[in-house]
Parts: structure tokens; C-alpha cells; sequence
């Protein structure tokens, strides 16, 4: 888990990647005006926090390309698999045990019953998964760490924006109500919604999770292509 280890150090040795990734979804979490009375409006910041924390943890590989360091790791016995599930890893790990304590919390402070505590867990776990995968295949497109953070910032802004995380889709003129299914955040946010309706058991939340899975298999395989890297 060399690579692992390394990702994660380089990660959270960016002053403005600690601070999004393990000190603002905590925090959240005891801002009582965006959960009390059973209000979820804590949700969207926290979707939001989570791209963007994802994002900057992403940007070691962009390092690697940049550096060549990524031809030197492959020349090594690692293989490309090897190398992006590690990267995953490290970009994962912090927004994780996040997760972990805001639903902990959440149940605790504002009485989340269980399935609801997992199921946030659960979504937005796999949205982060989701989010480093798009990230990947997104610096395959770039050369410079400027260009790509530019370019992704309004892309997350987009997927916030259109996914319902925001703002409801509802109220979004023609296609536009609809284009959200096309991001990972938009099926996180269908993936609430069923719970909170149906709970944990039923088709819709597993048909989201199944979705966001779906999106990170597609960006990996386009990321993993040596050649691009």
C-alpha cells in the first residue's frame, strides 16, 4: 500500500484539502439551523464540500502525470489497476471516516433513525467514489493543475446546480429539469429522497447507488488507459 500511503500524505499536506476534506464536513454537522426540526438542508453544503473534497485529493495523480512520476511507477511491477484502486483509496479515506461521524452524529444530535444514518453514509460514500473517479478521467484531459482545477470547479457547480442538490429540479426550465441524471450528485440526491420516503428497502435508493457505482466503473476504465495517462 506504498502508493496508498503516499497519496493520502500528499493529499491532506494541502492546506485547503484538510480543511475541506476533515474539518468542514465535521463542522456541518453542528450548524443545528440546517437539521433541526428535521430539515435536510445540511445535505446539499455537504454534498458540496464532498466534490470538492474529493477533487483536491484527486490532483496527485494530475502531480504524477505532470512529473512523469506515473511512467516511473509503471515501470515498476504495479500495474495500472494497482496504482488508480490505491489513488482511489487515498481520495476516499478522509471524506470516509467524515461520513462516519456525521451520520453518528446526526443520529445522535438530531435523532436520524438508523437506516436514514447508513443510507447517508451509504450515498454519499459512494458519490464520493464517484466524484475521484470523474476527477481521474478529468485530469486525463490536461496538462497544467491550473487548467483542470478551472475547469472541474465548474463542472461540480453544474452537477450542483442540476442534480438537485441545490435547488430542486422541478423548478429548472425544460431539458434542463432532466440533464442532472447525466452527474453522480444527482442520483446521491435521488437516493436521499427514497429514503426518507420508503426507507432503506426499496428499489429506487439501490437503483441510485447502482447508478453512482456505474459512473465510477465508467471513469476509471477512461482514466485507467495508459496511453492517456
Amino acid at each position: 500500500m506504498t502508493i496508498f500511503k503516499y497519496a493520502l500524505m500528499r493529499g491532506i499536506r494541502n492546506p485547503l484539502s484538510m480543511i475541506v476534506n476533515c474539518i468542514i464536513p465535521l463542522a456541518l454537522i453542528f450548524v443545528r439551523p440546517l437539521w433541526a426540526d428535521g430539515s435536510m438542508a445540511g445535505l446539499a453544503f455537504l454534498g458540496f464540500a464532498i466534490m470538492n473534497g474529493a477533487f483536491l485529493m484527486s490532483q496527485s495523480i494530475l502531480t504524477d502525470k505532470i512529473d512523469g512520476a506515473i511512467t516511473r511507477i509503471l515501470a515498476a511491477p504495479i500495474t495500472m489497476r494497482r496504482y488508480l484502486a490505491e489513488n482511489l483509496l487515498s481520495c476516499m479515506a478522509p471524506v470516509t471516516i467524515q461520513m462516519l461521524l456525521v451520520s453518528l452524529l446526526g443520529f445522535i444530535l438530531y435523532d436520524w433513525s438508523l437506516t436514514l444514518s447508513i443510507a447517508i453514509f451509504l450515498c454519499y460514500t459512494v458519490l464520493t467514489m464517484s466524484v475521484v473517479g470523474m476527477a481521474f478521467a478529468w485530469h486525463c484531459l490536461f496538462k497544467t493543475k491550473e487548467a483542470s482545477s478551472s475547469g472541474f470547479a465548474m463542472v461540480i457547480m453544474c452537477m450542483a446546480m442540476l442534480s438537485g442538490m441545490l435547488i430542486p429540479t422541478e423548478i429548472l426550465p425544460g431539458i434542463l429539469e432532466h440533464i442532472g441524471v447525466i452527474f453522480p450528485a444527482y442520483w446521491a440526491t435521488q437516493g436521499i429522497n427514497a429514503v426518507q420516503e420508503a426507507g432503506v428497502f426499496n428499489a429506487d435508493f439501490w437503483l441510485a447507488i447502482a447508478a453512482m457505482l456505474l459512473f465510477t466503473t465508467a471513469f476509471l476504465l477512461y482514466g485507467g488507459k495508459r496511453r492517456i495517462i
